[in-house]
């Protein structure tokens, strides 16, 4: 077999790349972005987008619960209250010091308003700058938060480089759509690049887990309640 010299080795690999970014840009990232959101709910306006210029996408569960149900677990969120429900252990990897609880704890349970911090990871790591600050906030509808930098910008009538933003949207009695939205107004192409590249598919992976795993476990705590419920009534 004839040896390829290294110009041809190089533009098949070029090829084979191209190929790959092809396919993923059009095909795989499209799906990623906006997991299991509708497109009714993928081009609903929600409070965080007005922080922002930037696009945003969007992703969801359905989960068999109220507003009112599903609320106190996003009150919750924080690696200083109840975690992510994400890979804990993947977390912790990168040392934020994560403990997810699976059951409502009253002491998480004060109200949440805009300024307080959200902790993504332990205080006394990463020089205290693992955190989020709630931009916005309805009791039963939206948690918004953004970066701390974000949030100086915002106090001082500017825009915010991003958002991350959590919705419960009721689809009817029973049903409520958790919504995760993440919005991104940074034009500066270095920061686009490190988003695309190092950023997104890990961000869809731990997402997509603390979506899932926040819908199994209303669902099991709603089960357990109506069935004490019922008992206690015979």
């Amino acid at each position: 077999m004839k040896k390829l010299k290294p110009s041809h080795k190089l533009l098949i690999c070029t090829g084979v790349v191209v190929f790959l970014l092809f396919i993923h840009h059009f095909v795989f990232r499209p799906i990623f972005l906006d997991w299991g959101a509708p497109p009714a709910l993928q081009s609903m306006r929600f409070p965080g987008d007005t922080l922002t210029n930037g696009s945003g996408h969007t992703r969801a569960v359905l989960i068999h619960a109220t507003p009112e149900e599903i609320w106190p677990w996003i009150t919750q969120l924080g690696q200083d209250r109840g975690g992510f429900y994400s890979y804990q252990w993947l977390e912790n990897v990168f040392r934020s010091d994560m403990r997810n609880v699976y059951v409502i704890k009253s002491e998480y349970q004060f109200p949440r308003q805009a300024g307080d911090t959200v902790w993504l990871a332990n205080k006394n790591k990463y020089s205290g700058r693992g955190y989020q600050v709630l931009a916005a906030v309805t009791a039963f509808k939206s948690f918004v938060m953004v970066g701390g930098d974000d949030y100086r910008r915002i106090q001082n009538g500017d825009k915010a480089w991003g958002s991350w933003a959590f919705y419960v949207y009721p689809e009817d009695a029973n049903n409520t759509w958790l919504i995760v939205r993440s919005t991104q107004g940074s034009t500066h192409v270095a920061n686009r690049l490190l988003r695309y590249f190092f950023y997104e598919v890990p961000h869809f992976i731990m997402e997509r887990k603390m979506l899932v795993t926040l819908k199994k476990t209303v669902e099991k705590n709603q089960t357990v309640l109506r069935k004490n419920e019922v008992a206690s009534d015979q």
